[in-house]
């Protein structure tokens, strides 16, 4: 049974690769009429277009096809290979195989059918392994061939080269959009025209802008025109070229869906999305500017430019839509102001340029509409300071200074900062005070009322700082100054060169007045013989009252340099002279004025004037010219004199001052070049003297110096022989040398002073008697011109007395000239006859003229008139003169303050003297003597009482006069009013003396307080006085004089934008420019 059961194996193997070539075969059968279905139902579709319908028979006709050729080509073989169903059996099989093995088929089959009876003998069983071993050999599966099934794979060859020839075609949509049509066949789908429309495949529109849709045509023809359907409309396309459309959709607000229309030809329905653009709605800028500017915070609309200054706060809001981010970026920075939000803030302070853009942004656009903008930061600029600068035409070392200060938003503060030029670490400030507006005028006078060191150079400069509230307040200086402190000794030297210097040209000036008179006079004998000036001769006229104006002018300039030449002295050994002298000038400038309106008047109405008035004014021109002329002449004889006083009262406080300076040198271990600079400055001393001695013997009426020419001449010869002697080493003669210069100097100092002082007395007195003798001619002379008056009153033209009264007149009139001059010369050199005696002796004078000149011509009312005008004059002058007069001999019994080393100690001394004097006899009259009551009268004693009263009286005045130069003490003035009233009343009890014990307390007090303060009563006066003012404005006062200008109207800071700031500085300094 063993080669039984081989054969049983071999035939189920032949089984199984039966059905796997049945597989193989029904597969490549399969899916050759698979390929060919599909391509004939394809085919059909792409040539037919079927309907739904059509399309729903070939695609599911394909898949019964396919479904069906799949169950019977592989589903069944595969199942009976598995032996899920009942495939070939053995004997089905042995036939098969005996068709290929013809020679074993009978074989075969007998041991089948024998294996089949179920007989179990010996006999059948070795029949079946006999012919079992006899097949054995024969391999059963052979008779499958396999490679048989090549020609099934020929068949897939046409197929498949038909798809690759549509592939390699292009046309492979022949394949897939058929079979989708017709998987698809639910879908209704057209028969492709004989041209496609091709549209972009992003239909998308930015809202709010125009969208322009552009078509191609593709296919075997182009049509014409090509209409857009939307809306219910249809629409034209406009052909750009053949086959190319396009069309605009404007102002695209929403989605819109569309169709494309040609030679009945429509396309499926299209879409244009809108996109959502991100936009700003409303953009503003809220400014807040720095508060020191005092500009008005704003809010801007619709810009993102502006100009603002430093430090400003910019807050930008922003309102916008369909955003999801607002891009504010700038050189440095981007920010992301709104982070999905409609609204969005934000802020920055400026404190330079700033360019920015701003975008906004979405899901669909990125710094969509980006706008650029610009801020421009205008820097707070520096101070600007700028300055003018005069010096003193009289005092050199003062400068006047006017200054500009200006910024643009305002000032903060001014100041003066200065430092010795050696020290310039040692820097000092002064404040001067100003406004905090934006452009400010100032003044100043350097030194003013600074402490400086004398000797010392010093540098100065204005600085002026700003109100800068966001970098700090910035500063600027003006260009540094220079200025030298000089000495006392150096400012008096200077003084007296600045008043010799002015006496010049006071005295050039004062030459031609002669000739101007001279010309006066001829106009006026023009204007009495010709009926009417001609016209050249009123040109004349006018040129002349020009030249005479100016000349007038120069005068007034003149005097007041002297003036002030005078104020600025520092103690003078005259001080009544001076005061005088002030008043003089005063009086002088008063009567330059008058006669500049005289000039003015008549240069005015030279055209227009009438003759009659032209000869008055022309002679009140006269007369004016005349006193001026004599006035001018005589303070410049004055002012002389003064100065000549002046220079030796120097001249003796340097000797003294070199006195003290040999004295100190003979108590110290002496040093050469110390003397020989000692020998030095008494040799300039000695230079000094000559030249003062000059300037006096130009003087009309010298004065006597006495000078001691013999001590000059030993002090300079020990001083040489102390100089010798420290050569020689030889110190203890040099030091007795330079004791005895010493103390030479020292009497020759005081012989100086008070040499002086006796000048000055005897001077006053013989003016006084000189002055007695004139003011007795002119009563001889006023009661001869009262009686002449008389005579003439009553005498006729014929008489022939009229003659001989006329020659008295004349005579009269000569004796006049007499008083005059003698009047004259005396106003040379006293400053007590002013310009009012001028004044009366011109008028007497030219009245006396007139009297003649009237009576002459027989006009007797006229001429009396002149006569009674003269005698009324002569009567006043005589009044005046002798007032003047008496305060002379007033002046001679007490002598004059300012007279000696310390006039007003003298002065005090000689007060508190005449007080106590007066008390005793108070103190006699309060206690009368016995036996002598009876003998004394009623009229005695009231006589003796007013003669107190009197001298007390006095004392008081004088005492007055004191107080006003050293300050207010009106204790004492009050005491002594009060004594005087207990006088008057008779009353001397013991009130009295109680008044007059504290009085005397009082007057001692007072000159122990005079004497400590070390300084002369004018400078105290003037320090009392000053503590009630502000030094610092008073020299701001004295500059705007100097400079002669108004000060302009600050101008405050206006709210106004930076824009219109920068106008309106730029045009303001091109003003000041």
């Amino acid at each position: 049974m063993k080669f039984f059961e081989q054969i049983r194996s071999k035939l189920e193997a032949f089984i199984r690769k039966f059905y796997w070539n049945q597989i193989l075969k029904g597969g490549l059968l399969l899916v050759f009429f698979s390929m060919l279905y599909f391509l004939l139902i394809v085919a059909l579709e792409n040539a037919l277009w079927f309907s739904s319908e059509g399309r729903a028979i070939l695609f599911w006709s394909f898949i019964v096809l396919l479904g069906g050729l799949f169950l019977w080509f592989i589903l069944l073989p595969l199942l009976k290979l598995l032996k899920l169903q009942d495939g070939l059996s053995a004997m089905q099989a042995s036939e098969i195989i005996g068709k290929h093995f013809p020679e074993v088929a009978d074989k075969l089959k007998n041991l089948l059918q024998l294996q089949a009876r179920g007989e179990a003998s010996d006999l059948l069983l070795a029949s079946i392994e006999q012919r079992s071993r006899e097949l054995s050999p024969v391999p059963f599966s052979s008779a499958v061939d396999l490679k048989a099934n090549y020609r099934y794979a020929r068949l897939l060859i046409f197929p498949i080269l038909i798809v690759v020839a549509l592939f390699v075609a292009g046309k492979s949509a022949f394949l897939f959009d058929g079979f989708k049509r017709i998987s698809d066949y639910e879908t209704v789908y057209s028969k492709p025209a004989p041209f496609k429309f091709l549209i972009p495949e992003n239909l998308k529109a930015v809202e709010g802008e125009d969208f322009m849709l552009q078509v191609e045509t593709l296919g075997i023809i182009q049509p014409e025109n090509v209409l857009v359907q939307f809306d219910g409309q249809e629409i034209f396309m406009k052909r750009t070229e053949k086959g190319h459309f396009q069309y605009v959709f404007p102002n695209m607000k929403e989605s819109l869906n569309f169709r494309l229309k040609s030679n009945e030809i429509t396309s499926e329905e299209f879409q244009i999305a809108i996109l959502k653009t991100p936009k700003l709605d409303n953009f503003s800028m809220n400014l807040v500017y720095p508060s020191y500017t005092g500009i008005k915070n704003e809010i801007l609309e619709g810009t993102g430019n502006a100009k603002v200054p430093a430090g400003t706060k910019v807050t930008w809001n922003f309102e916008s839509r369909n955003s999801d981010t607002i891009n504010f970026e700038t050189e440095e920075s981007l920010e992301f102001i709104l982070q999905n939000s409609e609204a969005g803030i934000f802020s920055k302070m400026l404190v330079k340029n700033l360019e920015y853009s701003v975008s906004t942004s979405n899901a669909d656009f990125s710094n969509f509409q980006k706008v650029h903008y610009a801020i421009d930061v205008i820097p707070d600029e520096y101070p600007v300071i700028k300055m003018q600068q005069k010096r003193d035409s009289v005092q050199k070392d003062i400068q006047y200074f006017q200054g500009e200060v200006s910024d643009d938003y305002g000032l903060q503060k001014l100041v003066l900062e200065y430092y010795p030029t050696e020290k310039k670490e040692a820097v000092q400030q002064v404040s001067i005070p100003i406004s905090q507006s934006a452009i400010v005028q100032f003044y100043f006078v350097f030194p003013g009322q600074l402490a400086l060191s004398e000797g010392q150079n010093y540098e100065f400069y204005f600085r002026i700082f700003d109100n800068d509230g966001v970098h700090g307040s910035k500063s600027s200086k003006s260009e540094t100054y220079s200025y030298y402190e000089p000495t006392a000794a150096e400012i008096e030297e200077q003084n007296l060169q600045n008043q010799s210097k002015n006496i010049q040209e006071l005295n050039e000036e004062f030459e031609k007045f002669n000739n101007d008179r001279k010309e006066t006079e001829e106009f006026m004998r023009l204007d009495k013989e010709e009926n009417e000036l001609k016209y050249n001769e009123r040109k004349k006229l006018e040129e002349y009252l020009k030249r005479t104006q100016q000349q007038n002018e120069l005068m007034k300039n003149y005097s007041e340099d002297l003036k002030k030449n005078l104020k600025e002295s520092s103690e003078s050994a005259n001080p009544e002279f001076q005061k005088e002298l002030e008043k003089r000038m005063e009086e002088t400038e008063q009567k330059l004025e008058e006669n500049e309106e005289l000039l003015r008047e008549l240069e005015k109405y030279t055209e227009k004037i009438e003759k009659e008035d032209l000869g008055k004014k022309l002679e009140e021109l006269s007369k004016n010219n005349r006193n001026n002329e004599r006035s001018l002449e005589q303070l410049l004889e004055l002012t002389k004199r003064y100065y000549v006083d002046e220079k030796k009262q120097k001249l003796a406080q340097q000797l003294e001052k070199m006195a003290e300076q040999q004295e100190e040198l003979s108590e110290q271990d002496s040093k050469l070049e110390e003397q020989k600079q000692l020998n030095k400055e008494f040799e300039k001393f000695q230079e000094d003297f000559n030249e003062l001695e000059k300037e006096n013997s130009d003087l009309k009426s010298p004065k006597d110096l006495q000078r001691d020419t013999g001590s000059e001449m030993e002090i300079e010869q020990d001083q040489k022989e102390a100089q010798e002697n420290l050569e020689k080493n030889d110190t203890e003669k040099s030091k007795q040398k330079q004791k005895e210069a010493a103390q030479k100097m020292k009497q020759m100092a005081s012989q100086m002073k008070q040499s002086s002082m006796r000048m000055e007395m005897q001077q006053l007195s013989m003016d006084a008697e000189a002055l007695r003798q004139v003011l007795d001619n002119l009563i001889v002379f006023s009661f001869g011109q009262e009686s002449l008056m008389n005579r003439f009153k009553v005498s006729e033209i014929n008489n022939p007395q009229y003659a001989q009264n006329l020659k008295e007149q004349n005579t009269l009139r000569e004796n006049f000239e007499f008083i005059d001059d003698s009047l004259y010369s005396l106003a040379l050199r006293n400053p007590l006859i002013g310009n009012a005696i001028t004044d009366k002796l011109t008028d007497v004078q030219y009245n006396l003229d007139k009297s003649l000149e009237r009576l002459g011509e027989n006009a007797l009312p006229q001429g009396i008139s002149s006569q009674q005008y003269t005698l009324t004059g002569s009567n006043d002058l005589a009044n005046l003169l002798s007032d003047i007069l008496g305060n002379m001999r007033q002046m001679m019994s007490q002598p004059q303050a300012g007279q000696g080393g310390q006039p007003m100690d003298q002065q005090l001394q000689d007060i508190i003297e005449g007080q106590q004097q007066l008390g005793e006899k108070i103190m006699e009259q309060s206690q009368p003597k016995e036996g002598e009551e009876g003998r004394q009268s009623g009229e005695q004693m009231n006589g003796e009482i007013f003669q107190i009263y009197q001298e007390q009286q006095k004392l008081r005045q004088k005492m007055e006069e004191l107080m006003n130069q050293s300050g207010d003490k009106n204790g004492i003035k009050n005491q002594m009013e009060q004594v005087e009233e207990k006088i008057l009343k008779g009353e001397f009890d013991s009130q009295l003396d109680k008044i007059l014990e504290k009085l005397n307390y009082e007057l001692l007090k007072f000159q122990e307080a005079t004497k400590q303060q070390g300084e002369d009563t004018k400078r105290e006066s003037e320090k009392a006085s000053e503590d009630f003012q502000n030094p610092l404005q008073n020299q701001i006062n004295s500059a705007k004089d100097y400079f002669q200008s108004l000060e302009i109207l600050n101008r405050q800071v206006l709210p106004l934008r930076p824009i219109f700031k920068e106008k309106v500085n730029t045009y303001f300094g091109s003003k000041s420019n």
